[in-house]
């Protein structure tokens, strides 16, 4: 008998990759396989596939509205100074993680593996948090992670998961009913690059400065609050090598923030806005200086991060509320999307088909060349930036 197998999606910008359909397939059936530039999408072994349709009912990216709205918004900075050095923006998810972890809670979110890929994983010590906080520019892998939280859940435990909006959305779908000990926070997410691209980055980095790779970051606190990484080498004498990569001066960071090397559906995502499928978004509040300089002459330092929080749902606003170690200012959702593209729009295509072409024909060395051909004296604006005193760049800032 002719087998009927699904089809999980008719077009790439169907799929968002969150992985929904493989964790709930009864058969393991579903496997999430590369397309040519990295990106993952759901493949159905028809020898194991029973046709019970499981897999395209559970799609949120397809199926399901969200339609939760904003029920408050606030400015944040963490009173842990060390933790806010550690994360991308004010430390509030280091906050959250941490009280979970201390009422015996279990914490999903994105970290690097041994080989600077990015998986979800599982933690329940607080010195493990670290692998948890900043920022990671790349699609992280969700494997099965969506399994384990329900059988947390359904043994009591409390569980805290992280990620992008899709990811959290394809979460609870998997679920299909509310959990008490559920808290979901979804990330304001630009897109997402594949693993592949990101790696190729990185060959190309280590090749240009003849070392291994032994430690890298999106986001270095140290040259303060914005997109600057930073890498550090080893070479075959054991000699370590740091390097700062400005947003303006790493090829991999420029097309990232020009949009052009996201995955095909972030650019028609419905979570690009004020319907959120998280019980809290958190972000960088960019355009603090201009929306509310009266806390930042109150005594906050941007330099530091300061994170935008959004609850969306009675029990995000209630965790909030509840939640120590954290100063928050009120502020509204007009004002926190006003530098923040993605609680307004999807990110647009630009000259990604330009981009992925040329990667595909000559990898990351291609991109590069094109980006050093095109950049000229604009790579150097990060520095410029850098060295530029607070006070100037809050009356900068605020006059543009």
């Amino acid at each position: 008998m002719k087998k009927n197998i699904p089809v999980l999606y008719q077009e790439e910008s169907d799929c968002c990759g969150c992985g929904a359909c493989l964790n709930i397939c009864p058969r393991d059936a579903i496997r999430m396989v590369a397309d040519e530039c990295g990106f993952l999408y759901p493949e159905i072994d028809g020898d194991l596939c029973v046709g019970c349709r499981k897999c395209t009912s559970v799609c949120a990216f397809q199926n399901i509205n969200e339609n939760n709205t904003p029920l408050s918004v606030y400015a944040a900075v963490s009173q842990n100074k060390e933790q806010a050095v550690k994360s991308a923006s004010g430390g509030i998810f280091a906050s959250l993680a941490e009280d979970y972890i201390n009422k015996g809670g279990i914490v999903f979110g994105a970290a690097f593996d041994e080989k600077r890929g990015v998986l979800h994983q599982c933690i329940n010590k607080t010195e493990e948090l670290y692998l948890l906080q900043g920022s990671k520019y790349v699609q992280s892998k969700i494997g099965s992670t969506y399994k384990e939280a329900k059988e947390l859940l359904i043994a009591g435990k409390k569980v805290l998961f992280s990620g992008t909006p899709c990811q959290i959305a394809g979460l609870n779908s998997y679920l299909g009913k509310e959990y008490d000990g559920l808290l979901t926070v979804d990330i304001i997410c630009h897109g997402v690059p594949s693993e592949k691209i990101f790696q190729s980055y990185l060959h190309f980095i280590e090749e240009k400065y003849d070392g291994k790779l032994t430690y890298f970051t999106f986001r270095d606190k140290n040259i303060g609050w914005g997109i600057n990484g930073k890498a550090v080498f080893e070479n075959h004498a054991g000699k370590k090598k740091k390097v700062t990569l400005w947003q303006s001066g790493s090829s991999y960071l420029f097309y990232f923030i020009k949009g052009w090397i996201y995955r095909e559906n972030c650019y028609q995502c419905k979570y690009a806005g004020a319907h959120r499928p998280g019980d809290i978004t958190l972000g960088d509040y960019w355009g603090i200086e201009k929306q509310h300089p009266e806390f930042l002459s109150s005594g906050w330092d941007e330099s530091k991060g300061i994170s935008v929080v959004i609850s969306n749902t009675e029990k995000g606003k209630t965790t909030l509320e509840g939640l120590q170690g954290v100063e928050f200012k009120k502020s509204t959702f007009e004002k926190a999307a006003a530098a923040n593209g993605q609680l307004r729009h999807p990110s647009e295509q630009g000259k990604r088909q330009e981009i992925l072409q040329l990667y595909r024909s000559g990898g990351w060395k291609a991109l590069e060349q094109r980006y050093q051909k095109k950049i000229g004296l604009r790579k150097y604006s990060s520095q410029v930036k850098a060295v530029i005193p607070l006070f100037i760049k809050r009356w900068l800032k605020s006059k543009i």
